[in-house]
């Protein structure tokens, strides 16, 4: 296998061609991105779809490194080496030396799951980091149990839930390891009040969240009921292929293969890894085939894999051809993104900027101070493409109706409206208004960036 001072160069080069992508590629943030950034705007305990660790620290980071678009794009890069770090302190928990357990870690950071997800700002990014510092306290309380290690165990969790709500992927996994593993099962009856301390902080921690969810009727279990959607049932084994497919090229498909082909006796500590990744696997690999499942649904169980795969492979020469592979990967991509590849997949971050200088030029004076947009992801485009700018943005919602994102409680359009405004969006959109208005249609910019086009209109008030 390479050298760890070799695989330190090549992450150190690595990171040069992401620096280097960053600074000339013509892409903008996609909208999930100016979303958090926009909640970061405006701090709170909680949002409509997510909890609110990532816009706390965006907050934190924008105050010292500013928030251009370099800043941000540089930002789950260095959240990902934090990550490798507990990456490797979980390989010494599973056995490794010093030395492999480093080279584990530095192959980590080639894998394609981190290199795309590493340009992007996603809640992700908080959960994987606690996730990972989560399972490693579990390895170790499962050794040895001790105070101090209980209350990480909490701590960790209640920031991963404060993170994103798919930390309770570890509770499930960690049930399921109660279920299954026998001297686990003594583990906990021994230490009952230990375990009992971890989730009492957990909920600590994760309670200002909770209250906010009961200030704003739970709203948050409705996104993700939404997200479920078991309602409108579509069996499909095509999507569940589609979904593991995914998962295999995510984590290196010569890891996966080598893994699996090296596999002779497993220890208890692999056992407790692959419960905490093949249930997450198996839950998210059901949704997509009986309604539809992200790629990343499923991400906390990668980092179980990884590990499980990396200590179980022994061919030297598969593991050379992995990271050929996912350092092939990490630089395409990168490659790609810094020569701004016209390729489909780009779409959603292509000519973001340019349109809304374009809607923000073409508007008339008159319509420039206030401009309503319908679709959230525009919504938080716009106010970060445009916010050196003095305009007032809001999202169309009648008070009483469904709300179906986070600007529509922070800021919806008042009923009582009577100042001129650019509307984004369709005019049945703002007619529940009690003012007399006149719509007129302007030219719309193109919109590269979505399938579903949005008309522009400047509305004026008798």
């Amino acid at each position: 296998m390479v050298k760890n001072n070799i695989l330190i160069l090549l992450v150190f080069f690595l990171f040069l061609v992401k620096i280097f992508s960053i600074t000339f590629t013509n892409f903008n943030l996609f909208g999930d991105e100016a979303q958090y950034w926009l909640w970061s705007k405006n701090l709170d305990l909680g949002y409509f779809s997510k909890p609110p660790f990532l816009a706390w620290v965006i907050r934190a980071y924008n105050e010292i490194f500013g928030d251009s678009f370099f800043a941000l794009k540089i930002f789950p890069s260095l959240i990902y080496f934090l990550i490798s770090w507990c990456v490797y302190n979980l390989f010494l928990s599973s056995g490794l030396n010093k030395k492999d357990a480093l080279s584990g870690c530095l192959v980590f950071l080639f894998i394609p799951a981190v290199s795309f997800s590493s340009f992007l700002i996603s809640t992700d990014l908080f959960l994987l980091l606690f996730w990972t510092l989560s399972l490693n306290e579990l390895l170790k309380i499962i050794k040895e149990q001790n105070f101090l290690r209980f209350s990480f165990l909490g701590i960790f969790l209640g920031l991963a839930f404060l993170s994103k709500y798919a930390a309770v992927y570890f509770i499930i996994c960690l049930f399921s390891l109660f279920l299954f593993d026998k001297n686990f099962r003594k583990v906990v009856i021994n230490n009952f009040l230990g375990f009992c301390l971890s989730i009492s902080l957990m909920l600590l921690i994760f309670l200002p969240n909770i209250i906010w969810n009961i200030e704003n009727n739970w709203i948050t279990l409705q996104h993700t009921s939404d997200n479920a959607n078991f309602t409108n049932i579509d069996i499909n084994l095509y999507r569940g292929l589609e979904f593991l497919i995914t998962q295999l090229l995510m984590l290196g498909p010569f890891l996966v293969v080598g893994g699996i082909l090296s596999l002779t006796n497993i220890n208890n500590t692999q056992k407790t890894l692959l419960v905490f990744s093949l249930p997450i696997i198996l839950i998210v690999f059901i949704e997509a085939i009986v309604v539809r499942a992200n790629a990343n649904w499923a991400a906390p169980a990668l980092i179980s894999l990884f590990v499980f795969f990396y200590i179980a492979i022994s061919n030297t020469a598969l593991k050379m051809i992995n990271l050929v592979f996912n350092f092939s990967f990490c630089f395409i991509f990168f490659f790609l993104i810094g020569s701004s590849y016209p390729a489909n997949i780009f779409n959603r971050i292509s000519g973001l900027n340019e349109y809304a200088h374009k809607i923000y030029e073409t508007t008339s004076k008159g319509y420039k101070k206030n401009i309503v947009v319908s679709d959230r992801l525009l919504f938080s485009s716009l106010n970060y493409e445009l916010r050196d700018l003095n305009i007032n943005f809001y999202m169309p919602h009648n008070e009483g109706g469904e709300i179906t994102n986070h600007f529509k409680i922070v800021s919806p359009l008042n009923k009582n409206i009577n100042e001129n405004f650019t509307l984004i969006g369709s005019p049945l959109d703002i007619n529940y208004l009690e003012n007399e208005y006149k719509v007129l249609k302007i030219n719309s910019p193109d919109q590269k960036f979505t399938k579903r086009k949005l008309d522009v209109y400047e509305v004026v008030f008798e």
